[in-house]
């Protein structure tokens, strides 16, 4: 009995991971060297004992902190490694003061650690890299904007989007690999008439968004690769498509565009070209210095979602529905150390308007059922030839011809929404003397860009009638 409990604990010990620390000083400059913090961190800890203010014992026992989770023990060793011009403190100091949001903090140490790799006769690049992201996330969170965030839940990231309840008339939300049975996609969307579908695949080991409709005959035609960010490298996923067709929500982690790693943004199709915009980063608190992803809008329910990793485990994220503004409003009357917490979501009911309840909500949108029968209502009248008159989207045979005819509504709802924020600009204008030099030139715009928008709606539904006539 004892040889059988003896041979056991062999095995254990023999197909245990093992994790061999640092002895010596020298042993754990060698593993520091190699990446291997966890293991030498205790020797530079103990060294540390008797030579606190040994400049690079701080700077080796900060950085292992830092590497092993620890970024909040690290500063002060970071501070007497820098103290004596030490070179990576710089680097450490500032990825801890950009993980706390001092973004203006992290552009001057990451300035420092650039002056210190020129001084060394060394490559700056990856100094450069997080200077800019520093700038970019600082501008981005003086433009924090002010979001109603009515409920929060952490989710396992396996399957996340079950955790989306998105009603029936604004489309649906899988995964590829479920849909055309195949392995290692992403997710996907799917719009009301279920002909259309965007989705994220990996084309040359990077996502990048594409695009089906459905044939005729039911079958699904090639894939189209929707070109949203040309010439830029990295990852394209998560993609959400409005029900006017051309709003485009998705997530990238290419280096020059995002703060965290994956970033969100939103671009609209050129109505003109059939092309997309220049996409626009959502900005704080959509993104962080984390993954953020999967930005969803019921327009129906007037609510959205989006998922980041923030301060999350591996294997799990966090999901916030908000209430989609019709404006963007932004902290613009706090200081940027003051807008720390709306960046970070420290509290979602911080975001909520005095005495607003949102329980019912929360609730209708969580219990809806995932699919709804309901029998659309006739919400237009549209002559396609003397005798056919359509008043609902089920009636159009061509798929190109309804793409055309909600084309012609969407625009018609932005010549609308123009007019409204015209004439908002110009009693402002009539009102407010003191604003009219400010007012002038948005006011110019917005004329010139409705006399553009006019002709479209007439012009997209000759187009969807001569396509239904054939």
């Amino acid at each position: 009995m004892i040889k059988i409990k003896q041979i056991i604990s062999v095995i254990i010990l023999l197909t245990a991971p093992i994790l061999v620390s640092a002895q010596t000083l020298n042993e754990a400059k060698a593993m520091y060297k190699r990446g291997e913090y966890e293991q030498s961190k205790e020797v530079f800890r103990k060294q540390l004992k008797a030579r606190p203010n040994d400049a690079q014992l701080n700077q080796w026992y900060g950085v292992c902190l830092y590497e092993t989770g620890e970024g909040d023990k690290a500063e002060s060793y970071l501070q007497k490694a820098a103290k004596k011009k030490i070179q990576d403190s710089y680097l450490y100091l500032g990825k801890i003061a950009f993980d706390n949001y001092k973004f203006t903090v992290a552009k001057e140490y990451f300035g420092q650690y650039i002056e210190a790799l020129e001084k060394n006769n060394k490559e700056t690049s990856k100094g450069e890299y997080l200077y800019e992201k520093s700038a970019r996330a600082e501008s981005m969170l003086r433009r924090t904007e002010k979001v109603t965030i009515i409920d929060s839940m952490v989710v396992a990231k396996d399957n996340f989007l079950n955790n989306y309840k998105l009603s029936h008339e604004c489309g649906s939300l899988s995964y590829y690999a479920d849909m055309f049975k195949t392995e290692g996609e992403g997710t996907l969307y799917q719009n009301q008439r279920q002909d259309k579908v965007i989705y994220a695949s990996i084309t040359d080991s990077l996502y990048s968004i594409k695009e089906r409709n459905r044939l005729n005959d039911g079958a699904w035609s090639d894939e189209l690769e929707l070109n949203v960010l040309p010439d830029i490298n990295g990852n394209i996923a998560y993609p959400f498509l409005l029900n006017d067709g051309l709003t485009l929500y998705f997530a990238t982690d290419n280096d020059s565009l995002s703060v965290g790693g994956y970033d969100i943004f939103v671009t609209r199709k050129n109505l003109n070209t059939d092309e997309y915009l220049a996409p626009n980063n959502m900005g704080m608190p959509f993104n962080s210095t984390a993954n953020d992803y999967m930005m969803v809008i019921d327009e129906y329910h007037n609510v959205g979602w989006f998922a980041t990793d923030r301060n999350q485990p591996s294997d799990s994220i966090a999901i916030y529905m908000f209430l989609p503004a019709t404006e963007k409003e932004i902290y613009a009357e706090l200081e940027p150390d003051s807008i720390i917490p709306y960046a970070q979501i420290h509290s979602i009911t911080q975001t909520w308007q005095e005495g607003a309840d949102y329980t019912t909500l929360i609730n209708q949108v969580n219990t809806m059922p995932e699919k709804e029968d309901k029998k659309q209502e006739a919400s237009f009248v549209f002559i396609i030839k003397p005798g056919v008159t359509y008043t609902q989207y089920e009636q159009f045979k061509s798929s190109k011809a309804l793409e055309l005819f909600k084309l012609s509504q969407s625009v018609e709802a932005e010549i609308e929404k123009q007019r409204q924020l015209l004439r908002r600009m110009r009693n402002e204008y009539a009102s407010s003397p003191s604003k009219r030099v400010s007012l002038k030139e948005p006011i110019l715009k917005a004329e010139d860009y409705l006399k553009t928008l006019y002709p479209q709606p007439e012009q997209y539904r000759n187009a969807a009638r001569a396509e239904e006539v054939k």
